[in-house]
Protein backbone atom coordinates (compact mmCIF):
# COMPACT_ATOMS: atom_id res chain seq x y z
CA UNK A 1 0.00 0.00 0.00
CA UNK A 2 2.86 2.39 0.89
CA UNK A 3 4.66 1.49 -2.37
CA UNK A 4 1.52 2.23 -4.39
CA UNK A 5 1.16 5.58 -2.66
CA UNK A 6 4.78 6.47 -3.42
CA UNK A 7 4.27 5.56 -7.10
CA UNK A 8 1.16 7.73 -7.32
CA UNK A 9 2.97 10.68 -5.73
CA UNK A 10 5.91 10.30 -8.15
CA UNK A 11 3.56 10.06 -11.14
CA UNK A 12 1.70 13.16 -10.02
CA UNK A 13 4.98 15.07 -9.59
CA UNK A 14 6.09 13.91 -13.06
CA UNK A 15 2.89 15.20 -14.66
CA UNK A 16 3.21 18.51 -12.85
CA UNK A 17 6.80 18.82 -14.02
CA UNK A 18 5.93 18.03 -17.65
CA UNK A 19 3.10 20.55 -17.59
CA UNK A 20 5.50 23.18 -16.24
CA UNK A 21 7.98 22.45 -19.04
CA UNK A 22 5.24 22.69 -21.68
CA UNK A 23 4.11 26.06 -20.36
CA UNK A 24 7.64 27.40 -20.52
CA UNK A 25 8.53 25.99 -23.94
CA UNK A 26 5.20 26.07 -25.77
CA UNK A 27 5.54 22.39 -26.70
CA UNK A 28 2.42 20.32 -27.25
CA UNK A 29 2.24 16.64 -26.47
CA UNK A 30 -0.32 15.80 -29.18
CA UNK A 31 -0.96 16.73 -32.80
CA UNK A 32 1.34 17.27 -35.74
CA UNK A 33 1.60 21.01 -35.12
CA UNK A 34 2.29 22.83 -31.84
CA UNK A 35 -0.47 25.00 -30.44
CA UNK A 36 1.62 28.18 -30.58
CA UNK A 37 5.12 29.18 -29.68
CA UNK A 38 7.03 32.12 -28.28
CA UNK A 39 10.58 32.70 -29.52
CA UNK A 40 12.72 35.69 -28.57
CA UNK A 41 9.59 37.49 -27.42
CA UNK A 42 7.71 36.81 -30.67
CA UNK A 43 4.46 34.86 -30.42
CA UNK A 44 3.60 32.69 -33.45
CA UNK A 45 -0.02 31.46 -33.68
CA UNK A 46 -0.74 28.71 -36.21
CA UNK A 47 -3.07 26.14 -34.65
CA UNK A 48 -5.33 26.14 -37.74
CA UNK A 49 -2.61 24.55 -39.88
CA UNK A 50 -1.31 20.98 -40.08
CA UNK A 51 0.45 18.62 -42.50
CA UNK A 52 3.81 19.92 -43.69
CA UNK A 53 3.44 23.26 -41.92
CA UNK A 54 6.78 24.57 -40.71
CA UNK A 55 7.47 23.43 -37.15
CA UNK A 56 7.90 26.88 -35.67
CA UNK A 57 8.39 25.25 -32.29
CA UNK A 58 11.79 23.97 -33.41
CA UNK A 59 13.09 27.39 -34.43
CA UNK A 60 15.71 29.31 -32.53
CA UNK A 61 16.34 33.04 -32.54
CA UNK A 62 18.66 32.95 -35.57
CA UNK A 63 16.04 31.07 -37.63
CA UNK A 64 13.60 33.92 -37.23
CA UNK A 65 15.71 36.18 -39.43
CA UNK A 66 16.38 33.66 -42.24
CA UNK A 67 13.55 31.14 -42.47
CA UNK A 68 13.73 29.06 -45.67
CA UNK A 69 10.81 27.32 -47.42
CA UNK A 70 8.32 28.50 -44.82
CA UNK A 71 5.16 26.41 -45.33
CA UNK A 72 1.60 26.74 -44.09
CA UNK A 73 -0.74 23.88 -44.98
CA UNK A 74 -4.26 22.61 -44.42
CA UNK A 75 -4.18 19.12 -45.86
CA UNK A 76 -7.80 19.19 -46.96
CA UNK A 77 -7.50 22.49 -48.87
CA UNK A 78 -3.87 23.03 -49.92
CA UNK A 79 -0.78 24.96 -48.88
CA UNK A 80 1.54 27.89 -49.53
CA UNK A 81 5.33 27.57 -49.68
CA UNK A 82 7.55 30.66 -49.61
CA UNK A 83 10.35 30.56 -52.17
CA UNK A 84 12.30 33.41 -50.56
CA UNK A 85 13.78 33.93 -47.10
CA UNK A 86 11.31 35.11 -44.48
CA UNK A 87 12.26 37.36 -41.57
CA UNK A 88 9.63 36.73 -38.90
CA UNK A 89 11.14 39.44 -36.71
CA UNK A 90 9.97 42.01 -39.26
CA UNK A 91 6.63 40.28 -39.79
CA UNK A 92 5.87 40.39 -36.05
CA UNK A 93 6.00 44.18 -35.99
CA UNK A 94 5.56 46.27 -32.85
CA UNK A 95 3.05 43.95 -31.17
CA UNK A 96 5.50 40.99 -31.52
CA UNK A 97 2.70 38.69 -32.76
CA UNK A 98 2.56 36.63 -35.96
CA UNK A 99 -1.05 35.43 -36.14
CA UNK A 100 -1.33 33.08 -39.12
CA UNK A 101 -4.67 31.78 -37.80
CA UNK A 102 -6.36 35.14 -38.27
CA UNK A 103 -4.40 36.77 -41.08
CA UNK A 104 -3.79 33.91 -43.52
CA UNK A 105 -6.98 32.19 -44.66
CA UNK A 106 -6.90 28.87 -46.55
CA UNK A 107 -10.28 27.37 -47.45
CA UNK A 108 -11.91 25.50 -50.33
CA UNK A 109 -10.50 26.94 -53.57
CA UNK A 110 -9.29 30.12 -51.89
CA UNK A 111 -6.29 31.55 -50.10
CA UNK A 112 -5.84 35.10 -48.86
CA UNK A 113 -3.39 37.04 -46.73
CA UNK A 114 -3.81 40.23 -44.75
CA UNK A 115 -0.71 42.09 -45.88
CA UNK A 116 -1.28 44.88 -43.34
CA UNK A 117 -1.20 42.58 -40.32
CA UNK A 118 1.39 40.26 -41.93
CA UNK A 119 3.86 42.65 -43.59
CA UNK A 120 7.06 41.65 -45.39
CA UNK A 121 5.47 38.46 -46.78
CA UNK A 122 4.87 39.90 -50.23
CA UNK A 123 7.28 37.37 -51.74
CA UNK A 124 7.40 34.65 -54.38
CA UNK A 125 5.30 31.66 -53.32
CA UNK A 126 4.08 28.35 -54.67
CA UNK A 127 0.40 27.80 -53.91
CA UNK A 128 -1.43 24.46 -53.97
CA UNK A 129 -5.24 24.27 -54.03
CA UNK A 130 -7.08 20.95 -53.86
CA UNK A 131 -10.53 19.58 -54.63
CA UNK A 132 -11.07 21.45 -57.92
CA UNK A 133 -13.34 20.28 -60.74
CA UNK A 134 -12.48 22.71 -63.52
CA UNK A 135 -11.71 21.68 -67.08
CA UNK A 136 -9.57 24.70 -67.90
CA UNK A 137 -8.69 26.50 -64.64
CA UNK A 138 -7.92 30.20 -64.58
CA UNK A 139 -5.99 31.77 -61.68
CA UNK A 140 -7.63 34.86 -60.18
CA UNK A 141 -5.90 37.33 -57.88
CA UNK A 142 -7.71 40.21 -56.16
CA UNK A 143 -10.69 39.89 -58.48
CA UNK A 144 -8.72 39.91 -61.75
CA UNK A 145 -6.79 37.43 -63.85
CA UNK A 146 -3.46 36.95 -62.08
CA UNK A 147 -0.80 38.63 -64.21
CA UNK A 148 2.18 37.43 -62.15
CA UNK A 149 1.03 33.81 -61.72
CA UNK A 150 2.37 30.76 -63.56
CA UNK A 151 0.54 27.47 -63.51
CA UNK A 152 3.01 24.70 -62.66
CA UNK A 153 0.64 21.72 -62.80
CA UNK A 154 -3.01 20.70 -62.73
CA UNK A 155 -4.00 17.07 -62.24
CA UNK A 156 -6.53 15.15 -60.19
CA UNK A 157 -8.26 18.31 -59.06
CA UNK A 158 -5.03 19.75 -57.62
CA UNK A 159 -3.48 22.91 -59.03
CA UNK A 160 0.00 24.19 -58.19
CA UNK A 161 0.98 27.66 -59.32
CA UNK A 162 3.60 30.29 -58.62
CA UNK A 163 2.89 33.90 -57.76
CA UNK A 164 5.86 36.26 -57.80
CA UNK A 165 4.13 38.41 -55.14
CA UNK A 166 1.95 37.03 -52.34
CA UNK A 167 -0.64 39.75 -51.97
CA UNK A 168 -4.39 39.70 -51.33
CA UNK A 169 -6.77 36.95 -52.34
CA UNK A 170 -6.49 34.06 -54.82
CA UNK A 171 -9.02 31.60 -56.21
CA UNK A 172 -9.54 29.47 -59.31
CA UNK A 173 -12.41 29.67 -61.79
CA UNK A 174 -13.29 28.05 -65.09
CA UNK A 175 -11.72 29.95 -67.99
CA UNK A 176 -14.56 31.92 -69.61
CA UNK A 177 -15.52 30.94 -73.14
CA UNK A 178 -16.54 33.53 -75.75
CA UNK A 179 -20.23 34.33 -75.68
CA UNK A 180 -22.12 32.98 -78.67
CA UNK A 181 -25.70 33.95 -79.44
CA UNK A 182 -27.81 30.84 -79.80
CA UNK A 183 -26.08 28.62 -77.23
CA UNK A 184 -29.02 28.87 -74.81
CA UNK A 185 -27.05 30.94 -72.26
CA UNK A 186 -27.95 34.58 -71.72
CA UNK A 187 -24.44 35.93 -71.11
CA UNK A 188 -23.28 39.22 -69.60
CA UNK A 189 -23.03 40.96 -72.97
CA UNK A 190 -26.29 39.59 -74.35
CA UNK A 191 -29.73 41.13 -74.04
CA UNK A 192 -33.22 40.47 -75.29
CA UNK A 193 -32.51 43.02 -78.04
CA UNK A 194 -29.20 41.71 -79.41
CA UNK A 195 -29.82 38.02 -78.72
CA UNK A 196 -33.48 37.14 -78.38
CA UNK A 197 -32.67 33.43 -78.84
CA UNK A 198 -30.82 33.34 -75.52
CA UNK A 199 -32.47 36.19 -73.63
CA UNK A 200 -36.13 36.13 -74.65
CA UNK A 201 -38.54 37.42 -72.03
CA UNK A 202 -39.98 34.73 -69.83
CA UNK A 203 -40.21 33.39 -66.31
CA UNK A 204 -40.95 35.33 -63.19
CA UNK A 205 -38.12 37.06 -61.41
CA UNK A 206 -36.91 35.45 -58.21
CA UNK A 207 -37.84 37.37 -55.09
CA UNK A 208 -35.50 38.68 -52.44
CA UNK A 209 -35.22 40.93 -49.50
CA UNK A 210 -34.95 40.54 -45.76
CA UNK A 211 -33.27 42.26 -42.89
CA UNK A 212 -30.03 44.11 -43.49
CA UNK A 213 -27.23 45.12 -41.17
CA UNK A 214 -26.31 41.51 -40.42
CA UNK A 215 -23.16 39.70 -41.42
CA UNK A 216 -23.65 37.21 -44.26
CA UNK A 217 -27.41 37.18 -43.72
CA UNK A 218 -30.01 35.35 -45.78
CA UNK A 219 -33.77 35.46 -45.96
CA UNK A 220 -36.45 32.83 -45.96
CA UNK A 221 -37.04 31.62 -49.50
CA UNK A 222 -40.31 30.75 -51.18
CA UNK A 223 -39.69 28.06 -53.78
CA UNK A 224 -41.34 29.10 -57.08
CA UNK A 225 -43.98 26.77 -58.43
CA UNK A 226 -43.45 25.17 -61.81
CA UNK A 227 -45.02 27.47 -64.38
CA UNK A 228 -43.68 25.82 -67.53
CA UNK A 229 -41.44 23.03 -68.68
CA UNK A 230 -38.45 25.26 -67.98
CA UNK A 231 -38.22 26.21 -64.33
CA UNK A 232 -35.62 26.46 -61.58
CA UNK A 233 -35.05 28.24 -58.30
CA UNK A 234 -32.06 29.51 -56.32
CA UNK A 235 -31.34 29.65 -52.58
CA UNK A 236 -30.73 32.05 -51.01
CA UNK A 237 -32.43 34.81 -52.98
CA UNK A 238 -30.66 37.44 -50.87
CA UNK A 239 -27.37 37.67 -49.03
CA UNK A 240 -25.49 40.46 -47.32
CA UNK A 241 -21.91 40.65 -46.12
CA UNK A 242 -20.24 43.15 -43.82
CA UNK A 243 -16.58 43.27 -44.82
CA UNK A 244 -13.58 45.49 -44.41
CA UNK A 245 -11.43 46.71 -47.27
CA UNK A 246 -8.84 44.18 -48.42
CA UNK A 247 -10.87 41.17 -47.23
CA UNK A 248 -12.47 38.24 -49.03
CA UNK A 249 -15.48 36.01 -48.49
CA UNK A 250 -17.10 32.96 -50.09
CA UNK A 251 -20.78 32.26 -50.68
CA UNK A 252 -22.51 29.12 -51.94
CA UNK A 253 -25.73 29.39 -53.96
CA UNK A 254 -27.94 26.36 -54.53
CA UNK A 255 -29.57 26.06 -57.96
CA UNK A 256 -32.36 23.49 -58.40
CA UNK A 257 -33.98 22.49 -61.70
CA UNK A 258 -37.54 21.74 -60.63
CA UNK A 259 -38.90 21.91 -64.15
CA UNK A 260 -39.60 19.14 -66.64
CA UNK A 261 -36.73 19.65 -69.06
CA UNK A 262 -32.96 20.09 -69.05
CA UNK A 263 -31.60 23.63 -68.72
CA UNK A 264 -28.45 25.58 -69.44
CA UNK A 265 -28.32 28.57 -67.11
CA UNK A 266 -26.08 31.60 -67.50
CA UNK A 267 -24.71 33.52 -64.49
CA UNK A 268 -24.33 37.30 -64.71
CA UNK A 269 -23.36 39.82 -62.01
CA UNK A 270 -25.07 43.21 -62.08
CA UNK A 271 -23.69 46.39 -60.40
CA UNK A 272 -21.32 44.51 -58.03
CA UNK A 273 -19.16 42.80 -60.65
CA UNK A 274 -16.06 44.52 -59.23
CA UNK A 275 -16.61 42.59 -56.00
CA UNK A 276 -18.51 39.39 -56.82
CA UNK A 277 -16.94 36.59 -58.89
CA UNK A 278 -18.77 33.32 -59.64
CA UNK A 279 -16.45 30.39 -60.37
CA UNK A 280 -18.36 29.53 -63.56
CA UNK A 281 -20.23 31.46 -66.24
CA UNK A 282 -22.94 28.87 -66.77
CA UNK A 283 -24.25 25.55 -65.50
CA UNK A 284 -26.21 22.72 -67.12
CA UNK A 285 -28.81 20.87 -65.07
CA UNK A 286 -30.95 17.95 -66.09
CA UNK A 287 -34.53 17.95 -64.83
CA UNK A 288 -34.59 17.25 -61.11
CA UNK A 289 -30.87 17.98 -60.70
CA UNK A 290 -29.29 20.57 -58.43
CA UNK A 291 -25.83 22.04 -57.95
CA UNK A 292 -23.99 24.53 -55.79
CA UNK A 293 -22.34 27.55 -57.38
CA UNK A 294 -19.40 28.99 -55.45
CA UNK A 295 -19.15 32.77 -55.48
CA UNK A 296 -16.04 34.64 -54.33
CA UNK A 297 -16.37 38.14 -52.91
CA UNK A 298 -13.26 40.32 -52.72
CA UNK A 299 -12.97 43.96 -51.68
CA UNK A 300 -9.84 45.75 -52.83
CA UNK A 301 -7.99 48.10 -50.49
CA UNK A 302 -8.58 50.84 -53.08
CA UNK A 303 -12.38 50.57 -52.88
CA UNK A 304 -14.04 53.27 -50.75
CA UNK A 305 -15.95 52.11 -47.70
CA UNK A 306 -19.66 52.24 -48.52
CA UNK A 307 -22.77 50.13 -49.09
CA UNK A 308 -22.84 48.47 -52.52
CA UNK A 309 -26.02 46.97 -53.97
CA UNK A 310 -26.44 44.60 -56.89
CA UNK A 311 -27.68 41.24 -58.17
CA UNK A 312 -26.45 37.88 -59.34
CA UNK A 313 -28.70 36.81 -62.21
CA UNK A 314 -29.31 33.17 -63.11
CA UNK A 315 -31.10 33.05 -66.44
CA UNK A 316 -31.78 31.22 -69.65
CA UNK A 317 -34.07 32.02 -72.56
CA UNK A 318 -37.25 31.23 -70.61
CA UNK A 319 -36.66 31.74 -66.88
CA UNK A 320 -34.71 34.24 -64.79
CA UNK A 321 -33.96 34.20 -61.07
CA UNK A 322 -31.89 36.62 -59.03
CA UNK A 323 -29.86 36.74 -55.83
CA UNK A 324 -30.00 40.25 -54.45
CA UNK A 325 -26.72 41.27 -52.89
CA UNK A 326 -25.66 43.95 -50.41
CA UNK A 327 -22.02 44.51 -49.45
CA UNK A 328 -21.43 46.74 -46.43
CA UNK A 329 -17.77 47.71 -46.73
CA UNK A 330 -16.08 49.13 -43.63
CA UNK A 331 -12.80 50.92 -43.07
CA UNK A 332 -10.12 48.92 -41.32
CA UNK A 333 -9.92 51.56 -38.60
CA UNK A 334 -13.17 53.50 -38.73
CA UNK A 335 -13.85 56.88 -37.12
CA UNK A 336 -17.58 56.13 -36.89
CA UNK A 337 -19.67 53.10 -36.12
CA UNK A 338 -23.10 53.67 -37.68
CA UNK A 339 -26.12 51.38 -37.41
CA UNK A 340 -29.49 51.73 -39.14
CA UNK A 341 -32.58 49.91 -37.86
CA UNK A 342 -35.81 50.10 -39.80
CA UNK A 343 -38.81 50.77 -37.55
CA UNK A 344 -41.56 49.56 -39.89
CA UNK A 345 -40.76 46.60 -42.13
CA UNK A 346 -43.72 47.03 -44.51
CA UNK A 347 -44.72 50.40 -45.97
CA UNK A 348 -47.44 51.44 -48.42
CA UNK A 349 -46.57 53.42 -51.59
CA UNK A 350 -46.79 57.06 -50.60
CA UNK A 351 -46.19 56.08 -46.97
CA UNK A 352 -43.30 56.93 -44.67
CA UNK A 353 -40.21 54.80 -44.11
CA UNK A 354 -38.73 55.34 -40.65
CA UNK A 355 -35.42 54.15 -39.25
CA UNK A 356 -33.43 54.71 -36.10
CA UNK A 357 -29.84 55.76 -36.79
CA UNK A 358 -27.20 55.27 -34.10
CA UNK A 359 -23.70 56.70 -34.50
CA UNK A 360 -20.75 56.09 -32.18
CA UNK A 361 -17.72 58.38 -32.39
CA UNK A 362 -14.69 56.06 -32.26
CA UNK A 363 -12.13 58.88 -32.27
CA UNK A 364 -10.81 61.21 -29.59
CA UNK A 365 -12.25 64.45 -31.01
CA UNK A 366 -15.50 65.58 -29.40
CA UNK A 367 -18.34 67.96 -30.28
CA UNK A 368 -17.62 68.43 -33.98
CA UNK A 369 -19.94 68.82 -36.98
CA UNK A 370 -20.93 65.89 -39.18
CA UNK A 371 -23.33 65.41 -42.09
CA UNK A 372 -25.83 62.60 -42.44
CA UNK A 373 -27.08 61.66 -45.90
CA UNK A 374 -30.02 59.28 -46.00
CA UNK A 375 -32.12 57.99 -48.87
CA UNK A 376 -34.14 55.10 -50.28
CA UNK A 377 -32.33 52.79 -52.73
CA UNK A 378 -33.66 49.81 -54.66
CA UNK A 379 -31.74 46.77 -55.89
CA UNK A 380 -31.30 48.35 -59.32
CA UNK A 381 -29.52 51.26 -57.62
CA UNK A 382 -32.35 53.71 -58.28
CA UNK A 383 -32.56 56.38 -55.58
CA UNK A 384 -35.68 57.88 -54.00
CA UNK A 385 -36.28 60.68 -51.49
CA UNK A 386 -32.78 61.91 -50.70
CA UNK A 387 -32.23 64.04 -47.58
CA UNK A 388 -29.29 65.49 -45.66
CA UNK A 389 -28.89 66.84 -42.13
CA UNK A 390 -25.99 68.48 -40.30
CA UNK A 391 -25.45 68.24 -36.55
CA UNK A 392 -22.73 68.07 -33.91
CA UNK A 393 -21.66 64.78 -32.36
CA UNK A 394 -19.96 64.18 -29.05
CA UNK A 395 -19.44 60.54 -28.09
CA UNK A 396 -22.62 59.18 -29.68
CA UNK A 397 -25.80 60.15 -31.48
CA UNK A 398 -29.18 58.44 -31.94
CA UNK A 399 -32.32 59.65 -33.65
CA UNK A 400 -35.23 58.39 -35.75
CA UNK A 401 -35.31 59.65 -39.35
CA UNK A 402 -38.21 59.54 -41.82
CA UNK A 403 -38.42 59.47 -45.61
CA UNK A 404 -41.64 59.94 -47.56
CA UNK A 405 -42.10 57.43 -50.38
CA UNK A 406 -43.44 58.43 -53.81
CA UNK A 407 -47.00 57.31 -54.46
CA UNK A 408 -45.89 55.61 -57.69
CA UNK A 409 -42.88 53.77 -56.22
CA UNK A 410 -42.82 50.16 -57.48
CA UNK A 411 -43.67 47.40 -55.03
CA UNK A 412 -40.69 45.42 -53.78
CA UNK A 413 -37.69 45.51 -51.47
CA UNK A 414 -35.67 48.63 -50.67
CA UNK A 415 -32.77 49.87 -48.56
CA UNK A 416 -32.93 52.71 -46.05
CA UNK A 417 -29.35 53.92 -46.65
CA UNK A 418 -27.43 56.24 -44.30
CA UNK A 419 -23.97 57.78 -44.54
CA UNK A 420 -22.26 59.93 -41.92
CA UNK A 421 -19.38 62.17 -43.05
CA UNK A 422 -16.84 64.49 -41.47
CA UNK A 423 -14.49 66.01 -44.00
CA UNK A 424 -13.17 63.18 -46.16
CA UNK A 425 -13.99 60.50 -43.57
CA UNK A 426 -17.28 58.62 -43.80
CA UNK A 427 -19.12 55.46 -42.77
CA UNK A 428 -22.28 53.90 -44.17
CA UNK A 429 -25.06 51.61 -43.02
CA UNK A 430 -28.47 50.33 -44.12
CA UNK A 431 -31.49 48.24 -43.32
CA UNK A 432 -34.12 46.81 -45.67
CA UNK A 433 -37.87 47.13 -45.87
CA UNK A 434 -40.65 46.19 -48.27
CA UNK A 435 -43.05 48.45 -50.15
CA UNK A 436 -46.29 46.51 -50.13
CA UNK A 437 -49.73 47.76 -51.03
CA UNK A 438 -52.30 46.94 -48.38
CA UNK A 439 -55.87 47.13 -49.70
CA UNK A 440 -58.65 49.13 -48.07
CA UNK A 441 -60.41 45.85 -47.30
CA UNK A 442 -57.33 44.60 -45.47
CA UNK A 443 -57.26 47.75 -43.34
CA UNK A 444 -60.94 47.32 -42.49
CA UNK A 445 -60.33 43.68 -41.59
CA UNK A 446 -57.43 44.66 -39.35
CA UNK A 447 -59.49 47.35 -37.61
CA UNK A 448 -62.37 44.90 -37.16
CA UNK A 449 -60.06 42.33 -35.55
CA UNK A 450 -58.62 44.92 -33.17
CA UNK A 451 -62.13 46.05 -32.15
CA UNK A 452 -63.20 42.43 -31.55
CA UNK A 453 -60.15 41.79 -29.36
CA UNK A 454 -60.85 44.95 -27.35
CA UNK A 455 -64.49 43.95 -26.82
CA UNK A 456 -63.44 40.50 -25.60
CA UNK A 457 -60.99 42.07 -23.14
CA UNK A 458 -63.64 44.47 -21.80
CA UNK A 459 -66.18 41.62 -21.37
CA UNK A 460 -63.64 39.54 -19.43
CA UNK A 461 -62.78 42.49 -17.18
CA UNK A 462 -66.48 43.10 -16.43
CA UNK A 463 -67.10 39.41 -15.67
CA UNK A 464 -64.09 39.34 -13.39
CA UNK A 465 -65.42 42.34 -11.43
CA UNK A 466 -68.87 40.75 -11.10
CA UNK A 467 -67.37 37.55 -9.72
CA UNK A 468 -65.25 39.51 -7.23
CA UNK A 469 -68.26 41.56 -6.07
CA UNK A 470 -70.20 38.35 -5.33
Amino acid sequence: MIRRGVILVLAFMFLIGMSFVMVLTGNASEGSVASNVSIAGIRIIYTNFNGNTTNFNSLDTSDLNNLTNMTLEKTIYGKVVFNELVNLTLVAGADRIVDFNTDLTLTSNAISIDNVDLPYLNKSVNITLKGLTFTNPQIMKNGAICSDCTRLSYSGGIIIFNSTTFYGSYFIRETPVPEVCGNGVCGSGETETNCAADCAAGGEEGGGGGGGGTTNGTTNETVPVVVSGANFYVQPTFFSAEMRRGSSYEKQILVVNNGTKDLTIGIVVIDVKDFVFPEVQSITLKKGESTTVNVHVYVSESRPADVYVGKILFRNAEVSREVRTVLDIKERYALFDIRTTILKRYVNPGGTARANVSIVNMGDLRNFDVSLDYKIVDFDNNEYTIKKEDFAINESFSKAFALELPTDIPLGDYLFYTKVSAGNVSASSYDTFTVEKISFFAWLLLIFMVVVVMIIIVIRILKSREQNSE
